[in-house]
């Protein structure tokens, strides 16, 4: 039974919690931003119930709207649109984008002013990608984007359990912490309090930061916890390993990185068995999240149309293919069939048991660069290896799979609580089986550091000029 200060404690969470989403979401957005992120999300919720039919109709209407717009207002629109004969409003269904040719990176890199609505350049939104393939993205997005990214993420994150102004623990990347200028980290640092969310940097792994970060946990008791998948397995095990657990279940949101073979049940015996995937990109946000059925991740289709494609066609269920993404509000800068890099399979299953329309990605295998070459060319996807890896955790405490330029193979690992070379070694050799006659060795070392994103590859393949 609860004690009546923690009775309090809870009600005085509930109603700052409630008083933040009346004034921030609802009134500052609105009002001083022109964003109607509360309009949005009351909209989303209810369309996330339409059934399949109902919700392509609704994503027709608004493509119709966007590709008019781009093909009016955007010169490398125009233009491709006037080259090939392509009317928009002769679009009937998602599978009539087929008609449009995909937009690499490079064309985004090659192109990008002919890219931009030089109408609504004012309020844009600038960003760029991490560079973790070897060159950073600049792009941008419009101001009404913006406003149904950050409804679709508090919907996506909603189903998890999460509620703006309660506690939260962001386990995320250090890039965070970086601000430039005292008014702009001041302003910052007022935002993450009045959203009473606490950062801590993930790329801090040794025994003294985790450490900190469990004594975190035990002082805030956050009501969620969001963070890179795989600093928060690795955190997790070792929170497993040393019996740190001071706490009662705690949901966990993992994103920017695939939960891997193995990494939803280390996330789950140190936080319980509230575990949620999601999925996003820098260019688009979040794209898909995981609801409470966990049976795949749920597209965000009202404000994103994702197609999973492979050899010039639609991938079947449950095939891998790359995905291809339209942004449906991003009237600024329209990325229209954008080509992310990433590999996924939409689910073959009908409809969730959640009762919610939306489809689903069964999974994401990660990176279209994270696919190595055998010695005649012939791909070995990374996911194969993450396979072999799982059900060592013991054994190794990370791994870094790497294919230099040259095609040789190395294998980085931190040796475990129960290493042993002799357990590893049918391991290795499985592995160097799958790589088909590439040189091949295994390299121990004291740590893996996660790259200047923050993010943690399992499987890298050097990058080569222009990618």
């Amino acid at each position: 039974m609860k004690s009546s200060y923690q009775l309090a404690r809870h009600t005085s969470r509930s109603v700052y919690a409630w008083v933040y989403g009346r004034l921030y979401v609802s009134g500052w957005q609105r009002l001083v931003n022109d964003r109607p992120i509360a309009a949005h999300l009351a909209s989303l919720d209810q369309s996330q119930w339409f059934d399949a039919e109902r919700i392509e109709r609704l994503q027709v209407a608004k493509l119709r709207a966007l590709l008019g717009h781009a093909g009016t207002h955007v010169p490398y629109y125009r233009e491709l649109f006037a080259r090939i004969g392509f009317d928009p409003r002769d679009l009937r269904s998602r599978a009539d984008l087929a008609q449009l040719p995909v937009l690499t990176k490079d064309i985004v890199r090659e192109r990008r002013d002919a890219l931009v609505d030089p109408t609504r350049r004012r309020r844009a939104v600038e960003k760029d990608t991490s560079g973790t393939t070897g060159a950073p993205l600049r792009f941008q997005y419009c101001n009404d984007s913006e406003g149904w990214r950050q409804a679709v993420r508090l919907r996506g994150y909603g189903w998890a359990g999460y509620r703006p102004g309660l506690p939260t623990l962001l386990y995320w990347g250090g890039g965070h912490a970086q601000v430039h200028g005292v008014w702009e980290g001041a302003k910052v640092a007022l935002d993450r309090a009045l959203r009473r969310e606490l950062y801590v940097d993930c790329g801090k792994h040794d025994d003294a930061a985790m450490e900190k970060t469990v004594d975190l946990i035990v002082s805030m008791r956050p009501h969620l916890i969001v963070g890179y998948t795989q600093a928060l397995a690795l955190f997790a095990r070792w929170i497993a390993e040393r019996g740190h657990r001071g706490w009662g279940d705690l949901p966990v949101v993992c994103g920017a990185e695939a939960v891997l073979p193995g990494d939803r049940d280390a996330i789950a015996r140190a936080f319980g068995p509230h575990v949620f995937e999601t999925y996003g990109s820098r260019e688009v946000m979040l794209m898909a999240a995981e609801c409470e059925a966990h049976d795949g991740m749920h597209l965000a289709e009202e404000n994103v149309v994702v197609e999973i494609v492979t050899e010039g066609r639609a991938a079947s269920p449950g095939e891998p293919g790359d995905v291809v993404v339209t942004d449906l509000h991003n009237y600024g800068m329209p990325f229209i069939r954008y080509v992310n890099g990433d590999v996924a399979t939409m689910s073959p299953r009908a409809r969730c048991e959640c009762g919610r329309g939306l489809r689903k990605l069964q999974h994401v295998e990660g990176r279209r660069v994270d696919t190595l070459r055998d010695a005649a060319g012939t791909p070995i996807p990374g996911l194969i290896f993450m396979w072999m890896m799982h059900g060592q955790e013991g054994v190794i405490r990370q791994y870094q799979l790497l294919q230099r330029r040259s095609g040789a193979v190395e294998m980085r690992v931190v040796r475990g609580r129960d290493w042993s070379e002799e357990r590893f070694a049918k391991t290795t050799e499985q592995i160097a089986e799958r790589l088909r006659g590439l040189p091949f060795q295994v390299i121990v070392v004291d740590a893996i550091l996660p790259d200047r994103s923050g993010k943690r590859r399992p499987v890298m393949v050097e990058a080569t000029e222009g990618t």
